[in-house]
């Protein structure tokens, strides 16, 4: 895997005319001041199926909008840019829990600094590389003698297994940058002895849906922060920001937006956002409430875009 350090501002220079005329036509409307984030799993994606269809009017009205839709995921750039096309998204996208945000080529026009070039994308870390955080792993593990099981322990078609994703999707979930996914299979007592290691090492852990994420800095929150800015030094003014999330590994972005959304979720209770007002929780299940609740914004973002003009 070979990653580079380059200019990124010269990058940009090189930027196909008709992805550049779509990016022109999103920055002119960010002046608006509306970004959409959004987690996946029983929000924008039925918690049982991974479907979408009815997300779709809301789909459809962002697009229709040119509002952009940033995907907030625990998923990884390989499982993210597959969706990403799928939706024809051509925003940025916050991957593996808010430990790396994804930027297309060119998107941008203002200078970002801190990325690396990748792939086709540019790349902002929040923390160390995976292979530092696998080496302190695995020695916290040697050490002490924990049982867990990491995606870099598995396989393709065990990950399948654990997860009821198919083969390929599983293949793209190991491709991991920022970011370690793990199963506890020991006792809740060494837990509170290896989460202190953790923190004693510089590193930290988010409960996701389904796995402990081992990551060395960042959250949802803090990307979406960021991203933030990246939008406000390139059209000179603060975008208002949506956020839509359904679990614990949601609240730091929930926090940090303007109109947070909590989405009622089949399978579990929804989070509590301490110390943040105003939070909403959908009436409807994942992509019905989440459709219900984008639907709602957008109708009063024109509304308060008629007023201003």
């Amino acid at each position: 895997m070979l990653i580079l350090w380059v200019s990124y501002t010269a990058a940009c220079k090189n930027v196909d005319p008709g992805f550049q005329s779509i990016i022109d036509s999103v920055m002119s409307t960010l002046s608006h001041l509306l970004l959409v984030f959004t987690d996946l799993d029983g929000c924008l994606l039925d918690h049982f199926t991974y479907d979408y269809e009815l997300a779709r009017p809301a789909l459809d009205q962002l697009k229709q909008s040119q509002v952009p839709l940033i995907l907030t995921s625990s998923k990884t750039l390989a499982e993210l840019a597959e969706l990403s096309a799928e939706l024809k998204l051509q925003s940025p996208f916050i991957v593996e829990n808010g430990a790396g945000v994804v930027i297309p080529d060119g998107y941008f026009s203002t200078a970002v600094s801190g990325l690396v070039y990748h792939e086709g994308w540019w790349l902002k870390s929040f923390g160390p590389a995976l292979s530092e955080i696998l080496t302190t792993l695995h020695k916290i593990r040697q050490e002490n003698g924990f049982r867990f099981s990491g995606f870099s322990d598995m396989s393709s078609p065990e990950v399948a297994d654990l997860t009821s994703l198919s083969l390929p999707r599983a293949e793209m979930a190991k491709q991991r940058l920022f970011t370690e996914p793990v199963m506890w299979q020991d006792s809740e007592s060494n837990w509170q002895i290896f989460s202190r290691l953790l923190n004693e090492s510089g590193l930290c852990h988010l409960q996701g849906g389904r796995f402990i994420h081992i990551t060395g800095g960042g959250d949802k929150g803090i990307a979406l922060d960021w991203l933030r800015e990246c939008y406000s030094k390139e059209t000179g003014v603060k975008p208002e920001v949506m956020a839509l999330g359904d679990s614990e590994n949601d609240i730091g972005m929930l926090r940090m937006a303007d109109y947070p959304v909590v989405v009622r979720s089949p399978a579990h209770e929804p989070p509590l956002v301490p110390g943040k007002a105003g939070v909403l929780l959908t009436d409807k299940t994942g992509p019905a409430g989440w459709n219900d609740a984008v639907l709602d914004r957008l109708h009063r973002f024109s509304n308060e875009r008629q007023k201003d003009e």
